[in-house]
């Protein structure tokens, strides 16, 4: 790979959202389309993740590796070239599968296993806007997602990682969760002004505010386009789901992640 390549790349603004997967990640990439930032979503796929199966298997890959690592280690040479033909791949096929594609417009990808490799993704595009959003890790401890999914290869390093295939799944998922948010917060210190902190519970609750958040931070208008999405498409009852589970698990949640839990503003319910 040239020098004159990667340079190409690292001149490139993305909008990267990270976050663990049913974290709200979905909705946040069909707003941040609203707004007319190209995601590389279509519109018969509804995760909002990034269509383009060639990009999103390398990050698949590249963050089964990467769990292995420090936080903060810097990603070998191999893996960020890798990375960076995904990415240059990844950018010919917004081109092809985008009808209104600007080189001028925003664009960016949502896809949940990029939450593992952020400083992979920072080596390439160093001139990234994050957005790193989180969702009360108690709902997802009773949720399914590969990266808590033994029988799957990337679910099965992180919990043989973690030490935790022979525990329940709402474990398995309430530490996975916990490994996943506080290894991305680790890196986050280092982008500075590059990362906006969103909550799905906020996003929920304060929809065009949190949004103008988002706006701000990109420098991008609020459209109406975003307005009819939010309106439309959000779900109050997706919040605190975690209240209708046994309460003796999810006691046994909070026991591990609970220091996370109020790092990020939540409260503990449970004595």
């Amino acid at each position: 790979m040239t020098d004159r390549l990667l340079a190409r790349l690292a001149a490139e603004r993305p909008v990267v959202v990270m976050g663990r997967g049913h974290s709200g990640t979905r909705v946040l990439a069909w707003a941040l389309e609203a707004l007319g930032v190209r995601m590389g979503t279509l519109p018969d796929k509804q995760t909002g993740d990034a269509q383009d199966r060639r990009f999103t298997g390398v990050i698949k890959r590249l963050a089964g590796h990467a769990i292995d690592r420090p936080a903060l280690a810097v990603p070998p040479p191999q893996s960020i070239q890798r990375f960076a033909r995904a990415a240059t791949g990844y950018l010919v096929w917004l081109r092809q599968h985008v009808p209104d594609w600007d080189s001028r417009c925003g664009w960016g990808f949502k896809f949940p296993e990029a939450y593992l490799i952020g400083p992979m993704v920072d080596a390439v595009f160093p001139r990234a806007r994050h957005i790193h959003m989180v969702r009360d890790g108690r709902d997802l401890a009773f949720k399914e997602h590969l990266t808590d999914d033994a029988s799957r290869w990337l679910g099965r390093r992180i919990l043989t990682r973690l030490r935790a295939l022979r525990e329940p799944h709402h474990i398995q998922a309430a530490r996975s969760w916990d490994f996943q948010v506080r290894r991305f917060s680790e890196f986050e210190k280092t982008l500075g002004p590059r990362v906006l902190r969103l909550t799905f519970e906020r996003l929920i609750a304060s929809p065009e505010e949190s949004m103008r958040d988002v706006c701000a931070f990109l420098g991008l208008p609020m459209t109406g386009a975003c307005r009819a999405f939010l309106a439309r498409d959000l779900e109050p009852g997706k919040v605190r789901q975690h209240r209708t589970e046994d309460p003796e698990k999810v006691r046994a949640v909070e026991a591990i992640i609970g220091d996370t839990l109020e790092a990020w503003g939540y409260r503990r319910e449970q004595a």
